[in-house]
């Protein structure tokens, strides 16, 4: 993964220049040069840099995450046609919602492939099972949508989506873990100079397999709202609940973890001034703990049946 200073991820090297202990009254040193390093990064020349990479070094997953996001219009159509709605919703947005999410999830793995000196058969195993595994998920829940659009399945159509979606949860699931294997063994070679995002990807790991443990949790109980019905008022698009409590909000937040611990590490890398690596790898463990307080958090407060904003009462 490599940015606008034509410096790459796997091969940055982090020098001790620059590096002071203290930058500015009440740190805000730290916090400008925080926010200049983000705004590259985050620049569009950064992101088309990062994506021109991503092609040549994984262009499986590259495509892949690609195709789900052109698939999000062609959900956005069939919402149009079919005029239905369930959940004050078109049931067409939660293939849409699951697209865009699935797409992250798609560059980030690749950008943790990428990261690790496997055998090449383990890295095109993982690449063809994520491809597999999302695929089949993906059409269960556009399955989904078209029958709460209209359609009348039988009782076995329901079961095959509803079992389909179950087992590639499972798959990405072990998927995942086996990545945390990887970067918590000492036998890998991992291409990256900074430990602080070595971290970064293990602590972001374990937050995400707490955010499919959620997951496990709300299909086991055979609902996400708690205090009310799944058909109740909720937010515009992610259409969490605002009269009662909503498990998708813990479970989206520790999900994408996997993308805002490491992003929040990376950034500390290239700040100038750049903090010691102890001052990153604490920072790191910080972040990756507010994320999950936060998911603790609205997780209690879901169970209680309390929801985030209750503007719907």
């Amino acid at each position: 993964m490599s940015y606008a200073r034509e410096t790459s991820l796997a091969n940055r090297s982090f020098t001790p220049a620059l590096q002071t202990p203290w930058a500015g009254p009440l740190g805000i040193g730290w916090a400008t040069a925080f926010l200049t390093s983000a705004a590259q990064i985050l620049s569009p020349v950064s992101v088309r840099k990062f994506f021109h990479d991503l092609a040549r070094k994984d262009r499986m997953l590259f495509r892949f995450g690609w195709a789900l996001v052109f698939a999000v219009p062609v959900f956005a159509a069939l919402g149009l046609i079919t005029h239905a709605a369930t959940l004050n919703a078109s049931p067409w947005i939660k293939p849409i919602k699951f697209a865009i999410s699935f797409a992250s999830f798609a560059w980030t793995v690749s950008v943790f492939l990428i990261a690790v000196r496997i055998p090449a058969w383990q890295r095109r195993l993982a690449r063809r099972t994520i491809v597999a595994s999302v695929t089949v998920e993906m059409l269960c829940l556009a399955a989904q949508a078209w029958r709460n659009a209209g359609a009348h399945p039988t009782a076995f159509a329901d079961f095959v989506i509803q079992q389909g979606t179950t087992v590639m949860v499972c798959v990405n699931t072990l998927i995942t873990i086996w990545l945390l294997v990887v970067f918590s063994s000492n036998r890998v070679r991992i291409k990256l100079n900074d430990y602080a995002q070595i971290t970064a990807i293990r602590l972001s790991i374990w937050i995400f397999l707490l955010g499919n443990a959620i997951g496990g949790y709300m299909l086991g109980r055979g609902s996400h709202t708690v205090g009310a019905s799944d058909s109740g008022p909720g937010l515009p698009f992610v259409n969490w609940s605002t009269i009662a409590g909503d498990l998708r909000i813990a479970h989206f937040i520790a999900l994408h973890a996997i993308q805002i611990v490491p992003l929040f590490a990376f950034i500390l890398a290239d700040m100038t001034p750049k903090p010691s690596l102890r001052q990153r790898n604490s920072a790191v463990y910080a972040v990756a703990a507010l994320v999950a307080l936060v998911v603790g958090a609205t997780f209690v407060q879901a169970a209680l049946g309390h929801p985030l904003l209750a503007i719907g009462r």
